[in-house]
């Protein structure tokens, strides 16, 4: 588990800022996998009858990709078809280099008999994916495959590793060969009725997947199909969801999951039923009628072959899908390709600089059948658009040849361009006015799905997006005669290809590129062409005569024709090589360079160490800090965190640094105490840094002979932990009660029995009474408030935690008109609505739950039927408070409840309301997980409560990673001036100029005592002073204790601190410290002009 340290893991966040800087310079190490593949004609028998299929090595479906984050993939691809042929991946970003994308708008098709190698990288990406051939209508042939990423081994993963790892391909089929339906569409016909389904190339009874019982599996599911949405379900097994394209999801249980055309998801699936086989179920979603193809689920000690009818799913129900599209959401607390969370970015909180409204449409052009967004209907050019971009070849599209609203005319066509603007943050709105469904895929990038609903979308309709968890995605939904909205951070240059996933309609023009562009010519925006990149149309034209636009190539064909030019003159060569290299950087850009640019980090790392200095020790002074956002919002604080989070920074180096608290401060003067050793050096070697390293290695060795652990004694060893309490709460707003607080956070964590899960301890801030009158409670506490007519207490709970729509019986059809004669015919249609709230009532009673917990709204009538039953309805909890409950309950977030076999419910001894100050709240005791608890704050105010809040979260990160690690020392600046001794004493016998260093090093050492004296209106220079007399003697405990104004006992006074917390600060301020210090150079780039929008 990663590192909690004081200060909202402050240090932890130094580390991860080092370990980024050194991977992005040793970036080209990251590992490379090769792929060699021949693509050929072969027969396939999906659905009993021969077929002309695509194969990949011989293999229908093609063979999987595995791949880690960042990983180099080397593809080469060897065309033996009798056509040209182009594979693309669905879902892998391409960050900086739409060339390889592998569809016609950006990538030339490889000739039959002729082989093209992508290079690909799957920069900063997890997750389940697919590719697929991307011309010619050949995905009706197959040449698709399943694409894999793994998070890197130091990042953690949300859930644990499977036994088994499976991708399911699953799509629709035709008996006809690709090229019948190809000619079909060619002469503007439409086409029939898929002929089945398949799983894995397979037809009915054709997949299975072995599992053994007991353990975990993971499915990657993938519709990779040409037009149908499509229900998957796994006979008396449910599904965890815990992926969806890259995005790690809250994890929710399904016992049947939509996949729409073009969509990825990843389930856990536990093999926790009698030994023998079951089905796995694929049907077709809105069609009639309904295709249906089954796969075996077959245990390995199976007693018996599946039987019985395959379990039924939903048909054409939209409600049903659409409820469950939006319980989908995304995993904030868990990392994604980067250790960080993935709910570290809010783009709820990023105002949106353009509005894009799609709308698609079907009708006749000439009277051949077309599709069109926005009225256009796509035909694609000679030459790819991506090329003609690059090469400025004009006449091959049009930039703003459609428009970004519906037009409402009549379908025309044209080489349809958008235009839009590099890291502008837009709103893209997907406007389905048909009556089918419709799957939109962005290449290149991934968006959040802020909104969806059915009938005409308004600007009103925005009130009701998710701006907190809404799932980022690739590919996305739209039901009939609805719509639904995307939030898109536009940073990835290139021209992306915006598409129905509809095949035949993507084939008829239902597609559009998006030039995502910038005027700058910077290898950061975007890569040049690759070398070996295969030119057709056009641009074998325009490279014949040694075109290339100035900046995007890296210089390497343009310098090289103008050497031939010049012949062997170098001097000339030289010359017109210098002044293309200027052309990097804009006329706005500056860079700064030697000592200039070393005093500019000096000047900003010791700008930030000023900031947050006066706050360290028990007299640190507050700060306030007022937000210039909506509301203003003042927060007072002396968490250095909180403190340096809060600011917006220009200065590079101060921007490293941000997320550090005492490391900051021993930074300061290590690099201040080196600068002055450097500039009266006339020379500078990297190897001086080796004394530097001896220096840190030597303080740390210091603090390893003076540590003690008390673990074996648990007496001593709580007693360490109440002085470590109190030395952490001694510069906070608790420090006047840091007994009681201390008591309360030793308590809460010693419950935890060695886990590092705070999860487990819930805080709750409840405004009145004192800072002492707040207090631990053994169990459970949700701020909600009993229903009127509900029980108020119940014994020996079982509580169903679930996420899903209650509010049905009212009616809600979606993208419908209904028309009646009379009132009675309504309420007909609403006492239907009510049977079925009904019927989902008594599922949910049938688990024979007494206790309801719903993230969603439970309207009065599913209420009412609650109450009758006796079952304890709540309602609206929050996210975090159900995830939390189930939990410390032992259930699991439910959100259909045909099985209830198979649904997890949790138990607790008893559930009653409670009074804590005005305010009513549930209280749930005797809870499964015994090591949950609750922490109460009160207070007089918000503003105390908050602070009081970050105070007690900083204590108990430290005391549960001191419970792992039981070595303690002591504190008040007594472990710096012990290192500072050894120090010294090392930089006496090390011989040459790494003497100097070590000088230096000792020097910041001492910073920390002086820092407290001064913050707390002492002598610092005097007590220094003493304190280091004091450490000459052998056995010396002396520190500076700011209550007496002197020299004290820092064992006397129990001032302690955790031995982790001390080498993490010591190490991480020494790394970054030499990170800083190494820069011999600062580029700013221009920056980017923005247009005056209206």
């Amino acid at each position: 588990m990663p590192l909690n340290l004081a200060g909202g893991g402050a240090l932890g966040a130094l580390l991860c800022v080092a370990v980024s800087l050194l991977l992005a310079i040793v970036g080209a190490d990251d590992p490379y996998r090769f792929f060699n593949w021949n693509v050929t004609y072969g027969d396939i028998y999906p659905l009993g009858v021969r077929q002309q299929g695509i194969l990949i090595n011989g293999q229908f479906p093609g063979p999987d990709i595995h791949s880690v984050t960042n990983d180099n993939l080397i593809i080469n691809v060897f065309n033996s078809l009798d056509e040209p042929f182009l594979l693309s991946w669905n879902g892998i970003q391409n960050r900086r280099n739409s060339f390889e994308d592998g569809v016609y708008g950006t990538t030339c098709p490889i000739p039959p008999g002729k082989n093209f190698t992508y290079i690909l990288q799957v920069k900063d990406q997890i997750g389940s994916f697919y590719y697929f051939p991307s011309l010619a209508f050949h995905k009706a042939a197959g040449g698709f495959g399943g694409i894999r990423i793994l998070s890197r081994p130091r990042i953690p993963v949300p859930f644990p590793d499977p036994a088994g790892d499976y991708t399911v391909l699953i799509g629709d089929w035709y008996k006809a060969n690709h090229t019948d339906l190809k000619a079909l569409l060619e002469r503007g016909k439409k086409l029939h009725f898929p002929d089945g389904v398949l799983i894995n190339g397979r037809g009915p009874g054709g997949a299975s997947f072995s599992v053994e019982q007991g353990k975990t599996y993971r499915l990657r599911i993938s519709n990779v199909g040409l037009q149908h949405s499509l229900n998957f379900r796994i006979q008396g097994h449910k599904m965890k969801l815990v992926e969806v394209e890259g995005t790690h999801t809250l994890q929710t249980t399904f016992s049947s999951l939509d996949v729409h055309v073009g969509q990825s998801y990843s389930v856990l699936v536990t093999a926790d039923q009698p030994s023998q086989d079951y089905y796995v179920v694929v049907s077709t979603r809105f069609s009639s009628p309904i295709l249906t193809t089954t796969g075996t689920l077959r245990y390995s000690n199976s007693a018996g072959q599946v039987s019985g009818p395959p379990p039924g799913g939903p048909t054409i129900q939209i409600d049903w899908s659409l409820n469950q599209a939006r319980a989908i959401r995304t995993n904030l607390t868990a990392s994604g390709p980067r250790p960080n969370p993935q709910g570290s970015y809010h783009y709820g909180l990023i105002n949106t600089t353009r509005t894009i409204r799609l709308q698609n449409s079907a009708g006749l052009v000439s009277d051949k059948q077309r599709y069109a967004v926005n009225s256009v209907s796509f035909v694609p050019a000679d030459t790819p658009l991506k090329l003609a971009d690059y090469f400025q070849i004009g006449g091959v599209f049009r930039v703003g040849s459609i428009s970004p609203n519906p037009t409402g005319g009549g379908i025309y066509l044209d080489t349809s361009v958008m235009n839009a603007d590099y890291r502008a943050f837009i709103e893209i709105v997907f406007e389905n006015t048909e009556d089918i469904i419709q799957s939109w895929h962005l290449d290149g990038y991934s968006f959040w799905v802020v909104g969806m609903d059915g009938g005409q979308w308004t600007p009103a309709n925005r009130n009701q997006y998710n701006l907190r968890d809404a799932v980022a995605r690739c590919t996305t939904q739209v039901y009939p005669n609805s719509w639904t909205a995307i939030y898109l951070a536009l940073d990835n240059v290139g021209m992306w290809n915006l598409r129905s996933e509809f095949w035949a309609r993507q084939y008829l023009g239902q597609q559009f590129y998006l030039r995502v562009y910038t005027a700058s010519t910077s290898l950061r925006d975007e890569y040049p062409i690759p070398k070996n990149a295969l030119l057709c149309g056009s641009a074998i034209t325009w490279s014949q005569i040694g075109y290339l636009k100035p900046g995007r190539d890296a210089g390497y064909p343009l310098i090289d024709k103008f050497s031939e030019l010049l012949g062997s003159s170098k001097r000339h060569l030289l010359s017109f090589s210098w002044r293309y290299v200027e052309r990097i950087f804009k006329d706005e850009a500056s860079e700064e360079k030697g000592d200039r640019a070393r005093m500019s980090s000096f000047v900003g790392a010791m700008a930030i160490a000023d900031l947050v200095k006066t706050t360290l020790g028990p007299k640190g002074m507050d700060k306030i800090l007022q937000s210039t956002g909506r509301g203003h919002v003042v927060t007072v604080t002396n968490d250095g965190a909180t403190i340096l989070k809060s600011l917006h920074i220009d200065n590079p180096a101060a921007k490293v640094l941000v997320g550090i608290l005492a490391t900051v401060l021993l930074f300061d003067d290590i690099s201040v105490s080196w600068f002055e050793y450097y500039l009266t050096m006339e020379d500078h070697c990297l190897s001086k840094w080796c004394g530097y390293r001896m220096a840190a290695e030597c303080a740390r060795n210091a603090l390893l002979q003076k540590v003690v652990d008390n673990k074996e004694d648990a007496e001593k060893f709580k007693s360490d932990l109440m002085k470590i309490a109190m030395t952490t709460l001694s510069s906070k707003i608790l420090s006047q009660d840091k007994e009681h607080f201390a008591k309360l956070a030793v308590d809460a964590v010693l419950r935890l029995k060695g886990s590092t899960n705070l999860e487990a301890i819930q805080i709750i801030k409840k405004p009145g009474g004192s800072l002492k009158d707040s207090f631990l409670d053994e169990g459970f506490i949700l701020d909600k408030k009993i229903g009127v007519g509900q029980p108020k207490r119940i014994e020996n709970a079982k509580i169903l935690v679930a996420n899903t729509a209650m509010d049905t019986d009212k009616v809600k059809i979606y993208g419908a008109r209904v028309r009646v004669d009379s009132m009675s015919r309504v309420a007909e249609i609403e006492g239907a609505e009510k049977e079925k709230m009904r019927e989902k009532v008594q599922k949910i009673i049938a688990h024979g739950i007494n206790c309801f917990i719903n993230r969603q709204l439970i309207y009065n009538f599913p209420e009412e039927l609650f109450a009758d039953a006796g079952i304890l309805a709540i309602e609206h909890a929050d996210f975090d408070g159900i995830e939390r409950l189930a939990l410390v309950t032992g259930g699991e977030i439910a959100s259909t409840f045909d099985n209830p076999e198979s649904v997890k419910v949790g138990h607790c001894k008893l559930i009653e309301e409670i009074m804590i100050g005005e305010d009513k709240l549930i209280h749930f005791s005797g809870v499964e997980l015994g090591q949950a608890c609750t922490v109460v704050l009160r207070g007089a105010s918000h503003h105390v409560l908050d602070e009081a809040e970050r105070s007690l979260h900083d204590a108990l990160c430290v005391l549960s990673q001191t419970v792992n690690d039981s070595r303690v020392l002591l504190g008040g600046g007594w472990p710096e001036m012990v290192m500072a001794k050894d120090v010294d004493e090392l930089a006496r016998k090390t011989p040459g100029k790494k003497s100097h260093a070590i000088e230096a090093f000792s020097r910041a050492l001492v910073a920390i005592p002086t820092i407290i004296a001064d913050n707390a209106g002492l002598d610092s220079a005097e007590l220094v002073a003493q304190l280091r007399a004091e450490h000459q003697e052998e056995g010396c405990t002396a520190g500076i204790d700011v209550i007496s104004g002197s020299v004290g006992d820092m064992a006397q006074r129990g001032i302690s601190e955790a031995f982790k917390v001390k080498q993490a600060v010591l190490l991480s301020a020494t790394e970054a410290a030499e990170m800083i210090l190494r820069v011999d150079e600062i580029i700013t780039c221009a920056p980017r002009k923005r247009e005056n929008r209206m």
